[in-house]
């Protein structure tokens, strides 16, 4: 996948391998805020969220850290 700065939710969830609703949780435990485009409904994450998030659901030890 070419690395892109924003990713949707479909795109979020299969570089994290989770379903939606584990998405969901996740974005809220973390407190991060999805961003909205201009004339566009959908959200999408920072790529860098989804880096984050993907290493705390490989390494749940470094939360808090």
């Amino acid at each position: 996948m070419e690395e892109k700065e924003w990713l949707t939710y479909e795109e979020a969830m299969e570089v994290l391998g989770v379903k939606r609703s584990t998405l969901y949780t996740l974005i809220t435990a973390e407190n991060i805020t999805p961003k909205k485009f201009k004339y566009n409904r959908r959200r999408y994450l920072a790529q860098s969220d989804v880096k984050r998030l993907k290493e705390l659901r490989e390494k749940p030890w470094i939360v808090g850290v």
